[in-house]
């Protein structure tokens, strides 16, 4: 006799980044192997939800309860960026899935090794991050789960799609904003919100027809690790004959004494502040343009977190120029064909010469495969309930 299907009740709040996750759960109800009810907040008992957990919780978490016979497992699902955004609500759950998950940090309790590159910079303060949320949260690190890695943005404005489209998202928005008054909206295929969801992944999948058009497109910031950002830009400059189109921006653009300067050579500012004054037009969507490019280039993001766009072009299927991640997702990265940069951008144009039009390809096709794979919204909803009912078996 088969398990019972699990039932999941979603805590129905603002999110942003989990969005993914949240879908992948509502594809899995639609195949009928679970059921899912989202559910406000005052559903939720006091025991079961403490104000204090519902507090914690920033627009990169989600917390839901699945039930299986007389069974209850509470789960936080965690899309932040970063290790020490991890919700102090990890004290009043079971399971906790955490993008940001580190080997060294939440199973050898100690801090990650940080690339060669950053000793030049000052990370004290991730130091004092990593020693707060060992102190504070380290009793609980057993409960965390390898998860997905920070996905890419599923509610997507309807301005960004063709007016055939718009029409359809406004009365989906239009049922969404109905149906979020009630206290419980138990899934069905017609629920608005996965109508939206859908509408979008389908748009992200489509992308996976653009045809090579591009060596390389780029909008940066500043906003974290600018040396290794700018050095970036000084790899593509050494590629004249590839066709590339890059930005470079900094909030603080025009300020005479911008807090990245500390952390750039003081004979390169005025190349620096050539790259933010220099003006580049973009013929498409950032979208489409990376999703038709030899080569998608991300250097790591702020506190060593993916990037959403990074997550776009693993569904299109890459190829990927990136640092080798520090943080470890739930499948082996290892399926997917990627650059990992080990010298900081100095060996691009030996990436660009391995790429050619037939491997472009045949990467794409193979990346794209891996995905479907493991990351997939059906594959990723599975995953969690299979943990889930893992834990039923120990619990």
């Amino acid at each position: 006799m088969g398990l019972e299907r699990l039932r999941i009740v979603w805590l129905d709040k603002e999110d942003r980044s989990v969005l993914y996750a949240k879908f992948a759960l509502m594809e899995l109800a639609r195949t009928g192997e679970i059921e899912f009810i989202r559910a406000h907040p005052t559903a939720f008992d006091e025991d079961i939800l403490p104000q204090r957990t519902r507090a914690s919780l920033s627009r990169a978490q989600a917390f839901f309860v699945a039930y299986q016979g007389d069974q209850q497992c509470k789960v936080v699902l965690d899309t932040s960026e970063s290790f020490f955004y991890l919700s102090s609500a990890v004290q009043d759950v079971d399971l906790y899935f955490c993008s940001a998950y580190n080997r060294e940090i939440h199973e050898e309790h100690r801090f990650l090794t940080p690339y060669p590159w950053q000793k030049r910079y000052d990370l004290e303060g991730y130091r004092q991050h990593f020693e707060r949320i060992e102190r504070e949260y380290g009793a609980h690190f057993g409960k965390l789960m390898r998860f997905i890695p920070f996905p890419v943005v599923m509610d997507v404005p309807a301005r960004r799609y063709g007016r055939a489209r718009q029409a359809a998202i406004l009365f989906w928005l239009a049922g969404r904003f109905l149906r979020n008054r009630l206290p419980r909206k138990r899934f069905g295929g017609g629920d608005p919100e996965y109508r939206l969801f859908k509408i979008r992944y389908n748009q992200l999948v489509g992308y996976r027809e653009q045809q090579l058009q591009y060596d390389a497109v780029i909008r940066e910031s500043l906003w974290a690790w600018p040396w290794h950002r700018v050095l970036l830009y000084k790899a593509l400059e050494q590629l004249p004959e590839r066709n590339v189109f890059s930005s470079l921006s900094s909030a603080q653009a025009d300020d005479p004494m911008p807090w990245w300067l500390k952390d750039i050579p003081a004979d390169e500012e005025e190349y620096v502040r050539g790259l933010l004054n220099k003006e580049q037009s973009f013929p498409e969507s950032y979208e489409k343009m990376i999703t038709s490019s030899r080569l998608a280039l991300f250097p790591t993001g702020k506190h060593w977190g993916w990037r959403a766009i990074t997550f776009l072009s693993l569904i299109a299927g890459g190829p990927l120029v990136m640092d080798r991640p520090l943080f470890e997702p739930y499948f082996p990265l290892e399926e997917f064909r990627l650059f990992y940069t080990e010298n900081e951008w100095s060996d691009l144009r030996s990436f660009f010469d391995r790429v050619t039009n037939e491997q472009w390809q045949e990467i794409r096709q193979h990346n794209q495969a891996a995905f479907d794979r493991y990351l997939a919204p059906l594959p990723v909803g599975r995953y969690i309930c299979r943990t889930v009912q893992e834990w039923f078996g120990t619990a």
